[in-house]
């Protein structure tokens, strides 16, 4: 069974023959072994394929350096036989999309400062998330239907989203949105992008006059927590008979850090540091094409 080492950065472009040399020379001498590297994107991705027991902790610490000292992400992927995965259960806000939505529907209202500050302690866990969202939440109250559709064409899709759900789709994979966030949005990306299926918090809205749709600062039923991610996350590998190994999360926050935990391969993605401790692997100069890449894809496997 082989561990890959992936080093990627989708930002600039920059993984030159420099690079790889330097990488491949750190693993000849912790090996002992001439590793070949293996291009899955021209001057974003590449990766090494090592023997797990012939690796040790120091190249693991030299290539926390090179991160460090290079803006390079670099990780090291325990891979069952087969690497491709046949369940993705993906985050929205922060994640799937540049957005927190809560946020960006106060910034409509002028109460933007407010909810963010929420939303921040929320999301590095020092806030428990369903006081958080119940507080945000009403801070909504009164106000028109009209922002949630302003926030839906205004809304920013991070890159590598559509060809990670499209290619996941492609090759027999059950692609899963699940946010903390509301289903007026968790259903449009889901219908955009491709998602299979969506699953989210409720906003209460109520009819006044004039026809006129109104928001009553309220969720509807039970909240979609850390908890609930975790429940769907075990739903669906009961419902398609899959092992825990053929699955892949990713999130960014405290919110998602149990069905991370519970993954094949959780991935953070530009994640607060209280779900990098948790996490598989991390991107920080990688854009969501780093989970294809993650499973081994190329870029001419993946579906623009």
């Amino acid at each position: 069974m082989k561990d890959y080492l992936l080093i990627s950065n989708t930002k600039e472009n920059k993984i030159s023959n420099f690079y790889l040399d330097l990488v491949s020379s750190h693993i000849q001498k912790s090996t002992n072994e001439q590793v070949d590297f293996r291009e899955l994107s021209s001057r974003k991705a590449y990766e090494w394929g090592l023997s797990s027991n012939k690796y040790d902790s120091k190249l693991k610490k030299i290539m926390s350096d090179f991160q460090s000292n290079y803006g390079i992400d670099c990780n090291f992927i325990k891979t069952t036989e087969k690497r491709k995965k046949k369940l993705l259960i993906a985050d929205m806000d922060s994640t799937i999309i540049k957005e927190e939505s809560l946020d960006e529907l106060a910034r409509q209202i002028g109460k933007e400062k407010e909810v963010s500050f929420i939303t921040n302690e929320a999301m590095n866990g020092r806030i428990e998330f369903k006081k958080a969202l119940e507080d945000r939440v009403a801070i909504l109250k009164g106000n028109s239907t009209d922002i949630l559709e302003n926030l839906k064409k205004n809304i920013n899709i991070n890159h590598g989203a559509r060809e990670l759900v499209q290619t996941m789709n492609m090759n027999g994979s059950i692609t899963v949105l699940v946010s903390g966030g509301f289903t007026f949005l968790t259903e449009y990306l889901k219908e955009l992008l491709g998602f299979k299926h969506n699953h989210a918090n409720t906003l209460q809205i109520i009819q006044k006059e004039f026809q006129k749709f109104e928001i009553t600062g309220k969720v509807e039923g039970p909240i979609l927590d850390k908890k609930a991610k975790l429940e769907y996350l075990n739903k669906y590998v009961k419902k398609y008979n899959l092992n825990y190994k053929d699955t892949i999360c990713v999130g960014d926050g405290a919110n998602d850090i149990e069905m991370i935990k519970h993954s094949g391969l959780g991935v953070s993605y530009y994640g607060k540091s209280v779900l990098k401790k948790e996490a598989d692997i991390h991107f920080n100069n990688t854009s969501l094409l780093g989970l294809l890449y993650a499973q081994g894809y190329t870029d001419s496997d993946i579906i623009k």
